[in-house]
């Protein structure tokens, strides 16, 4: 089979950041992509692995993702709404048996311009690796999926150095076209250095960045002296000398994966372009370590205050992750950053345990991320339940720029900083049950008039109301909103955390009303753990 090699040729990886169609919309005009690869799809709905599913080694990433995909129903219930794209869309797939990998294919080969076989996932049992080291196997699925369809085939190949070119070849004899390689190396098991346990929830994880970008190159010289076809290659590229090294050693088209961590959809763009111009593009420097607190002061009940003994060069808006080992993390909004200060509720296992902290009790904590808001003159906030935390930092660090800050919650249990705030700025306060203030919703205290912007933090079906009334005092472009979606990573690899093909993570999680109206999900829909996208209840 004859089929064009894109002229750009650079490729998003599977998994990587383009986690959902919105964000491969987004990314579709970048200047030096030619391939745009799905997370890998297979036939049922699948969470993944709970956080922490990250840890940085040495510039590199170690991670356990866990497959986490919508199904192939709901994904191409989604795909066919931006399907075709400006670039070449690879779907990734994966499957346990030769008969999963045919019903995938048969299913979205409407809906993808080439195939890619993950048969390299270093960390799931039954999947991946698996199947990818067994040469019956290989053969047996790649001759299968050829059966069904005419697409162009890839097959994901694990770095198994002294195997890999064997595998490739009858790979492509079984009638794939090209080889993507390679995928993460493991699997590993990676200790924090703090606490001497594993960081991934799932314990093992695989090895991908510059750690294993000479393992990558030796296993695509392998490759290419046993097949003529092409290679996407990839593992630890980060500058054109790195593309250099790929092409002689014989790859085609070269995979940008790791090198992406931290960077908004901009950064991204501009990093790509460049790096396929042939300069240096510059890359955020982001940090994955664990930082040891402890508890210095905790207080509250429904909604818990905890002050921690250190402080975090940080600004209003941004987030961290607390992980407690062996349960999971979970992110949390600054409340403050000198010293330390979070509010924290009870919701699930690991945010229950946060809040049973006491004095005396040690955090560990990474970040900060995400980007924040420095207020004009004039402005006003608006807060509702752990929502109050960004709010109370706004106003410490910025008092002298703030009208008023109206606060809300359920009952005066979940307001533990009212009297902090009151101390800082004028407050005025509402709860549903009366307890404290206004009787009623924190949307039906706000005078829009008062101020000249406003920044919000709160529920979804808060943000929007209040941003409807705002805006029509102040204007879209002078509201602001900080959004919550499911966090994964918090540094943009893995795209969990989408909202309009915008990552809250390092694209927000402030966005100014202007653009959240003018989308599709705001207030509207959000993802479950899997991807999938689900509709905000209420």
């Amino acid at each position: 089979m004859r089929f064009d090699i894109p002229k750009e040729r650079l490729v998003l990886p599977s998994g990587i950041v383009a986690s959902t169609p919105d964000i491969i919309k987004a990314l579709e005009d970048t200047e030096g992509l030619g391939v745009i690869t799905t997370k890998s799809i297979g036939l049922f709905e699948r969470d993944g692995y709970k956080e922490p599913i990250i840890a940085g080694v040495l510039g590199s990433l170690i991670n356990a993702v866990g497959l986490p995909n919508p199904g192939i129903k709901e994904f191409i219930n989604e795909i066919k709404e931006i399907y075709p794209i400006k670039k070449i869309l690879m779907t990734s797939i994966f499957g346990s048996s030769k008969e999963e990998f045919q019903e995938l294919t048969l299913k979205l080969e409407k809906y993808t311009d080439w195939i890619e076989l993950n048969l390299s996932c270093p960390h799931v049992k039954n999947y991946g690796a698996a199947i990818g080291t067994s040469s019956s196997l290989v053969r047996e699925i790649v001759s299968s999926v050829r059966q069904c369809t005419d697409l162009p085939i890839f097959v994901k190949l694990a770095p198994s150095q002294g195997l890999i070119g064997r595998i490739a070849k009858i790979a492509i004899n079984a009638g794939a076209n090209g080889i993507t390689a390679v995928n993460s190396l493991g699997p590993l098991i990676f200790l924090d250095p703090i606490t001497n346990k594993p960081i991934l929830s799932n314990i093992y994880g695989g090895l991908s960045g510059p750690a294993i970008k000479e393992i990558a190159l030796m296993c695509i010289k392998e490759i290419r002296e046993n097949i003529n076809a092409p290679i996407i290659g990839m593992g630890g590229i980060t500058s054109p000398c790195d593309l250099k090294e790929f092409k002689k050693a014989g790859a085609d088209l070269f995979g940008i994966g790791t090198a992406l961590l931290g960077m908004s959809t901009n950064m991204i763009k501009k990093f790509i372009k460049d790096l396929w111009m042939g300069m240096n593009g510059e890359r955020p420097k982001i940090s994955l370590e664990y930082k040891k607190f402890t508890v210095r002061e905790a207080w509250g009940s429904e909604m818990r205050v905890l002050i921690l003994d250190g402080s975090i060069e940080a600004l209003p808006g941004q987030f961290v992750f607390i992980w407690v080992p062996g349960l999971g993390e979970k992110p949390f909004s600054l409340a403050f950053n000198n010293p330390i200060t979070l509010l924290v509720k009870k919701i699930g296992p690991v945010s229950s345990k946060i809040a049973e902290m006491k004095e005396g009790d040690v955090i560990l904590l990474r970040g900060p991320y995400g980007n924040f808001y420095i207020p004009n003159e004039g402005a006003g906030l608006v807060g509702g339940g752990s929502g109050v935390a960004p709010i109370y930092f706004v106003a410490k660090m910025f008092r002298n720029r703030i009208n008023i800050a109206y606060i809300g919650g359920k009952s005066s249990s979940d307001l533990p900083l009212y009297d902090y705030l009151k101390e800082v700025v004028e407050v005025k306060a509402s709860t549903e049950d009366g307890s404290l203030g206004f009787k009623g919703l924190v949307t039906d205290i706000i005078d829009a008039r008062r101020s000249r912007e406003y920044f919000n933090c709160g529920p979804e079906a808060m943000l929007v109301k209040a941003a409807e009334l705002e805006s029509k005092f102040v204007g879209e472009n002078r509201v602001f909103c900080a959004i919550e979606r499911y966090t994964k990573c918090g540094v943009g690899i893995c795209g969990s955390c989408s909202i309009d093909g915008m990552r809250i993570c390092v694209d927000g999680p402030i966005f100014p009303y202007s653009i959240l109206k003018h989308g599709k999900d705001f207030g509207k829909f959000k993802r479950a753990p899997s991807g999938r996208r689900m509709r905000i209840e209420g």
